[in-house]
């Protein structure tokens, strides 16, 4: 139950399927072509440079989201809104992964 908002809800996060590029396979990217698409795996790599930072020790989000934002800089068609480190419980952006946690991007 999503509890702030007294809704009847349940998140249930699944693994995401990905094309061999990184992208994910989704109805929504089914409709990117050419350009568009290949920039569009930018997403992919700006989580797997949050992940390879992670796996190096780092816990430090802002540290994570520098890796994640550095890597979307290098796409020019990206335009990004946030790219956060957030608890996995309560989506709020936590200072240290000391716990689970969720890479969050909006671009």
């Amino acid at each position: 139950m999503v509890r702030d908002l007294n809704m009847d809800t349940e998140i249930v996060v699944c693994p995401i399927v990905r094309e061999p590029d990184g992208l994910a396979m989704s109805s929504r990217n089914a409709y990117l072509k050419g350009e568009d698409r290949k920039a569009a795996t930018v997403l992919y790599r700006a989580l797997r440079a949050a992940e390879s930072e992670i796996a190096s020790g780092v816990r430090d989000s802002l540290e994570l989201q520098r890796a994640m934002s550095k890597m979307l800089a290098s796409e020019p068609r990206a335009r990004v809104d946030y790219a956060e480190i957030v608890d996995a419980e309560t989506f709020e952006p936590v200072v240290r992964v000391t716990r689970r946690c969720y890479a969050a991007l909006a671009v």
